[in-house]
């Protein structure tokens, strides 16, 4: 107990940057089996095809009429197709480039998510392995005790309250140990459903090492490079100042060019024709629009920006502080006496059963301060971790 107590006042005195996400292994795994990520993959790559199949230049108008005349009737036929000024199709296949960026990007974003939802139960299941083996530890000890006083009680050498109170203890000790083995299934059940269903083999003991990086301001500078939220919404800015230009360019006329026939009884007529289509009605406003809704996005970041740095510093600060309780939790639990120890004093007759099963309720008391200490603490470094992106 000691030397875990030691190891992981070491482990919280390394002072390194994030590294690698904790358990890889398991994000990798999941990552190519979910069905999660799967169904917004299959989405991502629909809105992207329709985003492709747009056509940029208009589908040509084919014409047919026919005319009644008092010496001979007529048929009319034509062609006519609509072309805007070259600028606006060259904005138009920008902004079809950038919206493609902005889908992919929400696929990183749906992505950070689930990996995230992964990270914790990661993590989860690690603090309910700590507490099991805690609870398994005092349930053998319950069983040796209740034993041992079932055999006293056989041959006359305890009373019906001793032989009570070890019962009691071992129940109870038996049940915090069953449902935590039943927390740990449901929690395994659910890692297995986000693994697509398919079962996944969780190895880890101990919590992943990572620890806080030295610096925030610089760290956080780094994380405005690199989540995918920020990414997305530099993209959306970018999207939308594109399109100011592509409303400012539609200002210029369209030409509409054609060919046109008309057949009679007795003689045929045709020849081209050419037209212009003045955006005096349609356009209107559509710049100033543009350009509102690019600067509303614009305000959209910094704000977004602002409230991430804040909410993220306040997650530093909390993790320090975790940091330090554990600290101070761990040096005072390498004073404490161990469940062996307290198990060996009993056998020894140092104490009675109602002492030794105080001692063991506060010795559990404080190893679970502890292992929740922990648990939160990784919870924290692990949604810090998170906003740098996978």
């Amino acid at each position: 107990m000691k030397r875990n107590i030691l190891t992981l006042i070491l482990m919280l005195s390394i002072n390194t940057v994030f590294a690698q996400h904790p358990y890889q292994n398991v994000l990798d795994t999941i990552e190519a089996n979910s069905t999660v990520l799967a169904a917004h993959q299959k989405h991502n790559l629909a809105d992207r095809a329709e985003n492709d199949a747009y056509a940029l230049v208009e589908n040509p108008e084919i014409e047919a009429g026919y005319k009644f005349g008092p010496e001979s009737n007529k048929v009319e036929l034509g062609l006519s197709q609509t072309l805007a000024f070259p600028t606006v199709y060259s904005n138009q296949n920008k902004i079809i480039k950038m919206t493609d960026q902005v889908i992919a990007s929400q696929y990183e974003i749906e992505r950070m998510n689930v990996l995230t939802e992964v990270q914790n139960l990661c993590t989860e299941l690690i603090f309910c392995k700590t507490k099991i083996k805690l609870f398994k530890q005092t349930y053998d000890n319950a069983v040796k005790i209740a034993d041992a006083y079932q055999k006293m009680m056989e041959l006359g050498e305890c009373n019906i309250l001793d032989y009570n109170k070890s019962k009691m203890n071992l129940a109870n000790a038996k049940n915090n140990y069953d449902l935590e083995m039943i927390h740990y299934d449901n929690l395994m059940a659910n890692l297995k459903t986000m693994n697509g269903g398919n079962d996944i083999d969780f190895q880890y003991e101990d919590y992943a090492l990572v620890v806080l990086p030295e610096d925030f301001d610089e760290w956080y500078s780094n994380v405005e490079q690199s989540n995918p939220v920020f990414e997305q919404m530099r993209q959306q800015i970018a999207l939308e100042q594109q399109n100011v230009k592509l409303k400012k360019s539609e200002w210029i006329p369209s030409i509409n060019i054609g060919y046109g026939m008309e057949i009679g009884q007795d003689e045929r007529e045709h020849g081209p024709h050419i037209g212009l289509s003045l955006p005096l009605w349609h356009n209107k406003g559509s710049v100033k629009s543009a350009k509102m809704k690019a600067e509303a996005t614009e305000m959209m970041l910094t704000n977004e920006k602002s409230m991430t740095y804040n909410y993220l510093s306040s997650l530093f600060a909390k993790a320090k502080s975790l940091q330090e309780n554990i600290g101070t939790l761990a040096t005072s639990l390498q004073e404490f006496d161990s469940q062996a120890l307290l198990l060996k004093s009993f056998e020894k007759g140092e104490m009675n059963l109602i002492d030794y099963v105080m001692e063991v309720e506060y010795y559990q008391n404080a190893m679970l301060e502890l292992y929740a200490s922990q648990y939160e603490m990784n919870s924290v470094l692990i949604e810090l971790k998170s906003y740098e992106g996978f």
